[in-house]
């Protein structure tokens, strides 16, 4: 033990005799490296006396495991292994901790002592045994940054950063060596950047003497030849009264009006003659006002207020320069702008035409916000600013979101299925029936009132009664889409369809990226999508399952801090397209558990879920909302005796009505509106806890068999229905 601590102490001098030589910083922590070394020996020695008594009272431990009667032997065998185990463990952080107070003491380097700090904290070592560390290692990030932009600001030679970073330089303690080559170059610059200066003043001013000292003065400090070269010709030229007509005539030629000023004073110092000095005096009259027109509309045109535009177009037009490419940009950037804010003024007066509308009356509300909608489209193509929309925009959100509410908390569409061929020739009768768009009769059953009924109405009729469902996802809000009934209700057909006859879910695909692709000029968009099945109260990833390389880690369901539902371990891709995404969705279909029954020769043994989740970031503002659609074909509901399958088949249909019972409590719990919901009954309450009673927008299909012999089960369908009718949902975004 001794040997390795000599050993160790000869390895610490060797380091910090290296970091001396490497880092110029070293110098300076010197001192208080000393002082600190002396106090990490002394915790060194600490660490060392506690970590041979914890190895002396192991050997202890051991030897009296040793002494228990033989046929304990395996028990003692497992006692000693997990001592020595523990005070592996308590060596390795006392270790760590000496390694880190060696460091301390010594001049490290911001890199060897953050990664000693992760090996103490790796091997256990808690806060306060680490917390001069870490103060240590936030100094030396910060002395290191600002003696990067120190020596990044010494090889620019950039007057005004050396001034800045030598302040900060000095105030975090970079090497005094550092410090004071930045100086040196600081001392070699001011006086050029001070030479520069006065060599410009003095060429706008088109005084010869000022310009002559200016460039003894540069020429003392050593400037660049290259920069001189310009101010050198200037005072050639005005030392020379040939050159200084020369000078005019090409100022006059050039109709350059700074250039004219300084000839015109020139030509006059150098004696040139009088009246070819009153000639370009008469150009510099017609051209001045000429340049300060230009110099005005430029500007304006830089400002792009109308307000500017209009001042530099007046003063174009006095200085007779209409014919000039910059009025004529100038004058239709005026005419852009009048537009955008006449289409602005549009929004405004729109914004407040809706603030009093009656939300409650769902026809007034959808007006509303289509003419809000209209007069924002109208703004956005004449280029009116993001932030210049915010409120209307916002107010545009609400009313959408007043419209889907006003249609349910939670909408219940009624879908009845025609009688089959097979029902026919077994003599079925059909005893549901719409008396209504809204409602359905059912023979010695009664009459039940949804949202919509359709008997069965086409897919797109379908549809369309919940496309709006997708915008609302594009603005931030959860929306789910789930369908409940027997078996062979036709839940799978609505949910999925068939070719030819796309279903809610391919047609929502559909119109997500019809909606992103509207919005594409404003927003950025990610969408990302999983697909998993609820099979005997297991979920099971859609998108991994059958590849033996995929993660076999379990799928949990827990909350995120805002309340939504995540799935640890599921697989979740990035799609770019509605053809991305179908083909994930037909991936995802093909794996899902299916068997035959009485009820469907193609039964759904599980509840499939599919899961897209949409990003929206403004380009301008970069405000993000995040929107989750949830769409959910949940298995037959009828009851086991209807269903006659057995075995394996039948432990499936009870784990299936365990999970349906578990929503109606759900739905039961709600609807009476007590305290406790009783979600963490089953992993499907789980999974669709955010979908009802939380933060979604819901639309609920109840498929129903029109048939007599399927009268039980569709009733049963609809009470079920009904009582999910009566939730009231909290709505709010997803930031």
């Amino acid at each position: 033990a001794a040997s390795a601590d000599a050993s160790g102490e000869a390895k610490s001098k060797s380091r910090r005799k290296k970091a001396g030589a490497d880092d110029p910083d070293a110098e300076e922590l010197g001192k208080s490296g000393k002082a600190k070394k002396k106090k990490s020996d002394k915790i060194e020695a600490g660490e060392k006396v506690k970590s041979k008594k914890k190895k002396k009272a192991l050997e202890v431990s051991v030897g009296m495991m040793e002494a228990v009667a033989e046929d304990g032997e395996a028990a003692g065998q497992v006692a000693v292994a997990e001592g020595r185990e523990a005070g592996e463990e308590e060596d390795e952080r006392t270790s760590a901790l000496a390694k880190l107070a060696a460091l301390l003491g010594s001049s490290p380097k911001a890199a060897e002592l953050d990664a000693a700090l992760k090996a103490a904290v790796a091997a256990g070592a808690e806060d306060a045994e680490l917390a001069e560390a870490k103060a240590r290692l936030k100094e030396l990030k910060a002395r290191d940054k600002a003696r990067e932009r120190l020596r990044q600001a010494v090889n620019d030679r950039d007057v005004e950063r050396l001034r800045e970073t030598l302040a900060k330089a000095e105030q975090v303690g970079v090497s005094s060596k550092s410090v004071a080559e930045a100086k040196k170059v600081l001392a070699e610059e001011e006086p050029r950047h001070e030479a520069r200066g006065k060599l410009r003043q003095a060429r706008d001013a088109g005084d010869v003497e000022q310009l002559r000292a200016a460039v003894a003065e540069a020429r003392r400090v050593a400037l660049d030849g290259g920069e001189l070269a310009e101010f050198e010709d200037l005072l050639a030229g005005a030392e020379s009264k040939e050159k200084a007509e020369a000078m005019l005539q090409s100022a006059e030629e050039a109709l350059n009006v700074a250039d004219l000023k300084f000839a015109i004073k020139q030509a006059k110092s150098a004696g040139v003659d009088p009246e070819r000095v009153k000639r370009a005096k008469a150009v510099l009259k017609v051209e001045e006002p000429k340049h300060k027109a230009r110099e005005l509309l430029t500007a304006a045109c830089e400002a792009g207020t109308a307000d500017a535009l209009k001042e530099a177009l007046q003063a174009a037009e006095a200085a007779n320069i209409q014919g000039e490419q910059l009025f004529k940009d100038a004058k239709k950037q005026l005419k852009r702008e009048e537009k955008r804010q006449a289409k602005l003024a549009a929004v405004l007066g729109a914004l407040k035409e809706v603030a009093s509308v009656d939300t409650t009356d769902i026809d007034a509300t959808r007006e509303a916000k289509d003419r809000l909608s209209t007069a924002i489209q109208d703004a956005i193509a004449s280029g009116v600013a993001e932030a210049d929309l915010a409120e209307a925009e916002t107010r545009r959100k609400r009313l959408h979101n007043a419209i889907e509410d006003l249609k349910g908390s939670i909408r219940v569409f009624c879908r009845v299925r025609p009688l089959s061929s097979k029902e026919k020739e077994d003599g079925d009768t059909q005893v549901a029936r719409p008396t209504g768009g809204l409602t359905l009769e059912v023979d010695d059953g009664g009459d039940y009132a949804f949202d919509a009924v359709y008997a069965p109405g086409t897919q797109e009729e379908v549809f369309e009664d919940c496309r709006d469902l997708v915008q609302s996802a594009v603005d931030g809000y959860n929306v789910t889409m789930f369908a409940y009934g027997q078996t062979g209700a036709g839940k799978t057909f609505t949910m999925y369809g068939v070719p030819g006859a796309e279903g809610t879910a391919p047609r929502t695909i559909g119109e997500l990226f019809r909606v992103i692709q509207r919005g594409r000029a404003r927003f950025s968009y990610t969408v990302m999508a999983s697909m998993l099945e609820l099979y005997r109260n297991d979920l099971v990833d859609l998108l991994s399952k059958g590849n033996p390389t995929a993660s076999k880690s379990k799928l949990n369901v827990k909350l995120d801090k805002s309340g939504g539902v995540v799935v640890d371990n599921l697989t979740e891709e990035e799609v770019k397209d509605a053809e991305e995404l179908s083909a994930l969705l037909e991936r995802g279909t093909a794996q899902r558990s299916v068997a035959a029954t009485a009820m469907n020769s193609e039964s759904s043994r599980s509840h499939l879920v599919l899961m897209i989740t949409v990003v929206s970031v403004n380009c301008e503002t970069k405000e993000r909302l995040k929107g989750k659609i949830l769409i959910c074909d949940l298995a037959g509901s009828e009851r086991l005796k209807k269903s006659q399958v057995s075995d394996d088949m039948q432990k499936e249909a009870i784990e299936i009505n365990k999970s349906l019972t578990a929503l109606g409590d759900v739905i039961e719990a709600l609807t009476q509106k007590q305290k406790t919901v009783p979600y963490r009954n089953h992993k499907l309450t789980q999974l669709m806890q955010d979908s009802l009673g939380g933060t979604a927008k819901t639309l609920m299909f109840v498929n129903c068999s029109p048939a007599s012999s399927n009268a039980d089960e569709t009733i049963n369908s609809l009470k079920y229905a009904q009582r999910a009718k009566n939730i009231t949902n909290a709505v709010q975004k997803s930031a």
